[in-house]
């Protein structure tokens, strides 16, 4: 049986480059991080970010929120749906150390059996904490309260979430419109599904293809062409049932696509949030799935109703 995650999901590189701009608050209940459009510049709507497996207190993640949140524009929050369980953010370089080459062969497959397992017992207890048991009825009463919440015309607000890693299982489930979960009924009693659209990059968690099967809702993944988790394989079987959805579903939207999967070349496991800046490549790879989620949630929150995806999955060059 193979794990739902793979080591990849535990490496990276923690950014030093960007200072947070938004503000922790508690929102809903759950210690959120909050980003918000630069001025007065009018939000589009709410994006729930859900994060990867070192949480909602990585800088990474809080970057690329501020990132969505001026460009989309929209608010943004980040949510500790795993209620301080994350993993530590010290325990990133315990996963990715390699021994000193230049060292004897018996000390660098001891120095890597000693790392193995220093991280095993964390990585199982932090999946036992985080399990989707645990962490699936935060999700949707969070997100149940955003989309309550009116807007200034009383409607309510366009919602969509970015799941990453670990939280692309959150993401992706969101979209299913058949689970009667993932909807809500407002003060003026009327039915409407907890999103409008979905974001995912590199997810990991998803029992394929059923999870890919159920989605029903505009969904737009961003992957690395050999992910560790979702390998060569698995994308050509999520690219096969996503687009065989969006040719059902055009009659209905008028020949645009409703979901979309955009392959990165070289792009490691973890890129979108955790790449090494410092190298040109993964820098690029990062930048490019920004740009996918901003324009997936402007799409979708109304803002470029003349710019609805055509036919974007496959791969970037």
């Amino acid at each position: 049986m193979s794990l739902p995650v793979c080591v990849d999901c535990f490496k990276g590189t923690l950014r030093g480059d960007v200072i947070p701009t938004g503000h922790e608050d508690v929102i809903h209940g759950l210690p959120t991080y909050v980003a918000a459009p630069e001025g007065h510049v009018k939000p589009l709507g709410t994006v729930v970010l859900i994060t990867d497996a070192f949480g909602w207190s990585l800088r990474n993640t809080r970057a690329l929120a501020d990132a969505y949140a001026k460009r989309v524009p929209c608010i943004v929050y980040v949510p500790d749906f795993m209620d301080g369980k994350a993993i530590p953010l010290s325990q990133m370089a315990s996963f990715d150390a390699k021994p000193d080459p230049n060292s004897p062969w018996i000390f660098r497959i001891l120095s890597r059996t000693w790392n193995i397992m220093k991280v095993v017992p964390i990585f199982l207890l932090w999946l036992y904490r985080t399990r989707p048991s645990v962490c699936w009825p935060r999700v949707r009463s969070f997100i149940s309260a955003v989309r309550s919440t009116p807007t200034a015309n009383g409607t309510p607000p366009k919602v969509g979430v970015a799941g990453f890693c670990w939280g692309g299982l959150y993401a992706v489930g969101l979209t299913n419109t058949q689970n009667p979960d993932n909807w809500v009924t407002l003060e003026c009693g009327k039915k409407v599904s907890l999103i409008d659209c979905a974001f995912t990059a590199h997810p990991s968690m998803l029992k394929l293809p059923r999870h890919i099967q159920e989605v029903q809702l505009p969904l737009s993944l961003a992957n690395g062409e050999n992910d560790s988790f979702m390998g060569e394989q698995k994308m050509k079987e999520v690219m096969r049932i996503l687009e065989e959805k969006n040719r059902t579903a055009s009659k209905e939207t008028q020949g645009a696509d409703m979901h979309e999967v955009v392959v990165y070349p070289g792009a490691k496991h973890g890129f979108a949030v955790r790449g090494d800046r410092d190298d040109p490549l993964q820098k690029e790879r990062g930048d490019q799935s920004e740009d996918q989620a901003v324009r997936w949630f402007s799409v979708w929150f109304g803002a470029l109703q003349d710019m609805m995806p055509q036919k974007r999955s496959g791969f970037v060059r």
